[in-house]
């Protein structure tokens, strides 16, 4: 695959974990102005909750027609970003006389200012596929219906706790064929997202950095793309995880922009599939757990034994900027097995400072455990 360079303009956007919406629709803006085309064409759908404007955005006019949405949590922008250098990519390549996408970069604007994973209603978006009940869910399902895509590419983040079930790694990022029904059964639809799944983490495994992983698939009717996939049409879900200490994620953010330009090169290129090869492969993803956090301090004393405290980062908006704040979350939690960060007090007990305050807020200025932004 050949090598991607963003332009310095992206670059207030792209290298940051929190943007403004309109800073991103600023340099969505320069990217399109950057690049013209005959076929793309930028258009409000509708508004939020807070009436701020949700645009869609069309590019090429081949005949693989892609939907695809980012950020309906707004809290999760990795993604977005990765759409930002994707659409820059697919608007120099060749590849507009064969694909028309459909866009939706930011679907919860009002989550995305707030940085909260549901809407201004309190409403988790990707629970509101059956009863439809925010003007947000009712523009995705209008655009679904309308333009009809072949497949679509649900763009999320997940938190820091996952891992691979042996815990010796964690995930950087996981893919997913969603289920289509309570029995989980591996419909037509879903052996077509397996296969793109399949090429996708073969094509960036030498990329990343942690291990990439499989989303578990148990069916909810509430969620979109397993809607979408009931629907009989190809859904793929996209979460962008962590990898190390990388808590911006701009290496996860390049690994999504490959698996995007990967899984389109793969959808142009037509390959047959074997059904049982592609489950078989699929299944050979490994499996994701809960089983991390990100600071894990071993053998703390603690009055006659040693104990393991667990850290979990509270991402914290305030002034505009994103503060990670570390919050003591468990002790000798049975379910934490690793950490993106391990400390072990086993040989130098003299470090121990550790202030816990309000809220669980814990900090510990020897061992570098505070607040950042």
């Amino acid at each position: 695959m050949s090598a991607y360079t963003a332009p310095d303009f992206m670059k207030s956007v792209i290298d940051n974990r929190y943007f403004s919406y309109s800073s991103f629709m600023d340099v969505l803006n320069m990217v399109l102005d950057n690049e013209p085309s005959s076929s793309t064409q930028m258009i409000e759908l509708g508004k939020s909750v807070l009436e701020i404007p949700i645009y869609g955005l069309t590019l090429g006019s081949g005949k693989h027609k892609i939907l695809m949405w980012s950020q309906m949590h707004g809290n999760e922008s990795t993604t977005t970003r990765s759409l930002l250098m994707f659409v820059d990519w697919f608007l120099k390549s060749e590849l507009q006389s064969k694909f028309k996408l459909y866009i939706i970069p930011v679907l919860n604007p009002d989550g995305l200012s707030h940085w909260t994973r549901e809407n201004a209603n309190n409403i988790d978006l990707n629970r509101d596929a059956q009863n439809l009940s925010q003007p947000e869910s009712q523009l995705l399902r209008s655009v679904f219906d309308t333009f009809k895509p072949d497949y679509c590419f649900n763009l999320h983040d997940q938190r820091t706790i996952y891992g691979i079930p042996s815990g010796s790694h964690a995930v950087q990022c996981s893919f997913l064929s969603p289920a289509a029904n309570q029995n989980r059964d591996v419909t037509p639809a879903r052996i077509k997202a397996m296969s793109i799944i399949n090429h996708m983490v073969g094509s960036i495994n030498e990329n990343a950095i942690s291990q990439i992983g499989r989303y578990g698939d148990g069916f909810n009717a509430n969620c979109v793309g397993d809607t979408f996939q009931a629907l009989g049409t190809p859904t793929i879900l996209f979460e962008a995880g962590q990898s190390d200490e990388d808590y911006y994620r701009n290496k996860t953010m390049e690994l999504i922009t490959l698996s995007l330009q990967s899984a389109i090169k793969f959808i142009e290129e037509n390959n047959k599939i074997n059904d049982e090869e592609v489950i078989t492969s699929y299944n050979s993803i490994s499996a994701i757990e809960t089983n991390y956090c990100d600071v894990l301090i071993k053998n703390v004393p603690s009055g006659r034994k040693n104990v393991d405290l667990s850290i979990m980062y509270k991402e914290v908006l305030k002034d505009n900027l994103l503060h990670f704040v570390p919050i003591l979350s468990g002790v000798n939690d049975i379910k934490v097995v690793n950490a993106h960060r391990v400390i072990d007090l086993k040989s130098d007990k003299d470090q121990i400072d550790f202030e816990i305050s309000v809220n669980q807020k814990f900090i510990s200025n020897n061992l570098d455990i505070c607040i950042f932004y």
